[in-house]
């Protein structure tokens, strides 16, 4: 069986959350599997098109141009760039320091149309986010499609004289269609035309059919709920290995936790906190979603209990200050980087006690699983993905009112966990002890894989 994973990221030529990450591991292991899983995504500046083989030059013909798309393939294979001078080629995915790029439409439509062309050599397409969305619009039921929805805070909406320049068809610009409050939604020209819809934790799919998770588009999958199926992602755990990072200063497993400790006082040096209460660690981006303007609001209250937190983001300035401003206040309890170092962000995840996750709300959410995988008990909100993995007690603890309150209880009963040294050490040991593999994720979209395509 042929598949062809359409995204704007894939780590890791291109990664700026969860869904590079997911479109790195997933195709691997379905490959392990047995299914000709490939992907196609955007070759974006960054990536230096020496390092890949040039395969052919299609012309796409759209907004009254013909691009040239030149596609090439990493040595393997297994991935296919597009390359569009001009217009994909930029240093980054989506915007400068200025905002989005004006002309995103164009851009991913005309991805979406060389992906549509590949998709039809293939036995179903699987699309990844609204970027990916009008390759289901241009395929017109060609083959059988299924959209995954990453992060439906992200729904691609513009202006819709956008329509026509992409060749959308009149007839799909009702509110059945790409229409949403008289705008375009090239989200929805992919959750229209798919056979099968899936989000990425069981509990986001319950989520979206109301408001307010579904984001303006709760009736369409409350309409759609028969094709709508919730697969909790996965990790990569041969490349998230605490027993094998060279990143750490010491490796350490459930059977041999010892160089933990080694980690955790490495951390506290190298960010110059002083140890006296449990590590609280956070690696998340500064957005309303995540969640961390509860933490600046809770800031006070959280260096009373006595906790010391380390903090990597980055994101929105603003909400950045406040975290500093926070730093400066309790200086030698708080630590904040805000320059993204993924060595960084794993000597974190195993030099902490716990790992903070106060998202409003989290899709499926990666941050956890990380965080369990190098034995940071996690903190979360109880909502989306972070519901379905952690459990109150046994794996983690969790709150549900995302209020910065509700959020220093959680601190407050997770110190107090931490000073039962034996109720901690069974409640890490769980988290060590956890598969979040992508295996049964791998094998759970594969059975959709196959119910459609034995359709066709």
């Amino acid at each position: 069986m042929r598949v062809l994973h359409v995204t704007s990221e894939v780590a890791p030529w291109a990664r700026t959350g969860g869904l590079g990450d997911v479109l790195g591991a997933l195709p691997l292991h379905q490959r392990r599997a047995g299914i000709g899983a490939h992907v196609v995504a955007p070759r974006y500046g960054t990536l230096d098109p020496r390092l890949l083989v040039r395969r052919a030059t299609l012309h796409v013909p759209l907004d009254g141009t013909a691009f040239d798309a030149t596609l090439y393939e990493t040595p393997d294979g297994h991935v296919t760039f597009v390359d569009v001078p001009g217009l994909l080629d930029r240093p980054r995915p989506y915007g400068d320091e200025y905002g989005e790029y004006d002309d995103n439409p164009l851009r991913f439509a005309v991805f979406c149309r060389v992906a549509a062309e590949l998709g039809a050599e293939v036995d179903l397409v699987h699309l990844h986010d609204w970027q990916s969305g009008l390759t289901g619009l241009y395929l017109d039921g060609r083959r059988p499609v299924v959209h995954t929805v990453h992060n439906l805070a992200y729904q691609g909406v513009y202006d819709m004289g956008w329509a026509p320049r992409l060749g959308i068809p009149h007839e799909r610009l009702g509110f059945d269609g790409l229409e949403f409050h008289g705008k375009l939604n090239l989200l929805k020209a992919g959750l229209t035309t798919a056979t099968r819809l899936t989000t990425v934790s069981p509990r986001y799919a319950q989520e979206i059919r109301a408001e307010p998770g579904g984001q303006g588009l709760s009736g369409l999958f409350e309409h759609r709920r028969a094709a709508l199926v919730g697969i909790l992602n996965g990790i990569d755990v041969d490349a998230w290995d605490p027993t094998r990072d060279p990143a750490l200063p010491a490796p350490f497993s459930a059977d041999d936790p010892g160089g933990k400790a080694t980690c955790r006082a490495a951390l506290l040096d190298e960010t110059r906190v002083a140890d006296g209460g449990p590590v609280v660690g956070i690696v998340a981006r500064a957005a309303h979603q995540k969640g961390l303007d509860l933490v600046a609001e809770a800031a006070d209250a959280l260096a009373s209990l006595g906790v010391r937190l380390v903090m990597l983001s980055d994101g929105d300035g603003w909400l950045l200050e406040q975290l500093r401003q926070a730093v400066d206040r309790h200086h030698g309890l708080f630590a904040l980087r805000t320059a993204f170092d993924d060595h960084l962000a794993r000597r974190i995840y195993a030099g902490s006690d716990f790992v903070l996750v106060p998202s409003r709300f989290e899709p499926c959410g990666l941050t956890q699983m990380y965080g369990m995988r190098y034995g940071a008990v996690p903190i979360v909100r109880e909502t989306g993905g972070l519901a379905d993995t952690v459990r109150d007690g046994v794996t983690g603890v969790t709150f549900y009112d995302p209020s910065a309150g509700a959020l220093v209880d959680a601190v407050r009963r997770a110190r107090d966990l931490y000073a039962d040294a034996a109720g901690y050490a069974a409640v890490r040991g769980a988290c060590l002890r956890a598969d979040w593999s992508w295996g049964t994720s791998a094998r759970a979209y594969e059975r959709v894989y196959r119910e459609l395509v034995e359709r066709t």
